[in-house]
């Protein structure tokens, strides 16, 4: 049974966790429910949690929220809701993370840091390819993956086009698209630079998308300037992956995004 710790003073959310009455069924502990922060903190001091959603109407959640970046950065952040559907929504996501985070799937130790940067490189990979239904969803999870991204600042998309794609995979390199995928993420453009974030995708083999997300507790800069930055990191990328791999990427599009909402299922095109 997963074990969750609602913070919270809104009666309506209390009312909401506690007109549940199949947790069970979605393998789900008794939720503990807490109404002050240090209060919380204090219990997530001494006792094991899976996951942690906190709302406020009349507390400042600066202390708990400073906590959970500085002490437990890897802890899941769920959004509590009051609604019943969205709940049961949130509750899903929550289900299904878990049960992905903690899958054993390997003899190694388990090293939760590297599993958290796994699934982060997943939801990248799920959002170039227009697979996170709406920006709830990648709102939702977003915080239970603790990835530091400016949902509501501009981003910047990259479609690449690979003229010898075809060849390159099926010739000089054997080992697949989701390889090339992480070699392009772990070797040349990186995850973070310069307080960007870099999700990479090998859509087929003719396409690929990158794109470039602000971190949600940098400093707000200019757009151009930003876009100018990203813009020259990536063509640097781009010609160290021709002298390296010998793979040529085509820039076919670049959109700056007036936010990452857009690329999700009820964004434009």
């Amino acid at each position: 049974m997963y074990k969750l710790l609602l913070v919270t003073d809104r009666d309506e959310v209390v009312e909401a966790f506690e007109h549940l009455t199949d947790l069970g069924d979605m393998m789900f502990a008794p939720v503990h429910i807490i109404r002050d922060a240090q209060q919380a903190i204090d219990y997530l001091e001494r006792s094991a949690v899976d996951a942690v959603g906190y709302s406020f109407a009349y507390t400042d959640p600066g202390m708990l929220h400073q906590y959970l970046v500085e002490v437990r950065p890897s802890l899941p952040i769920f959004q509590p809701h009051h609604q019943q559907d969205d709940l049961r929504d949130e509750l899903t996501r929550i289900r299904r993370f878990l049960d992905r985070m903690h899958a054993d799937d390997s003899d190694e130790e388990y090293d939760e840091a590297a599993v958290l940067e796994y699934l982060r490189d997943e939801l990248m990979h799920q959002l170039l390819a227009r697979e996170i239904a709406s920006p709830a969803e990648l709102y939702s999870r977003l915080r239970l993956m603790r990835a530091n991204l400016a949902q509501d600042r501009p981003a910047f998309l990259f479609d690449f086009d690979l003229p010898q794609g075809e060849v390159y995979l099926e010739g000089r390199w054997h080992y697949g698209r989701e390889r090339l995928e992480n070699a392009l993420r772990s070797n040349f453009f990186g995850r973070y630079a310069d307080n960007i974030y870099y999700g990479v995708a090998v859509l087929t083999p003719r396409h690929i998308r990158l794109i470039g997300c602000q971190r949600y507790d940098s400093p707000e800069e200019d757009v151009q300037e930003v876009s100018r930055r990203v813009q020259q990191h990536v063509q640097q990328k781009v010609a160290d992956i021709k002298e390296y791999l010998d793979l040529d990427l085509d820039i076919e599009q670049f959109t700056v995004l007036r936010s990452l909402n857009d690329i999700t299922g009820n964004g434009p095109d």
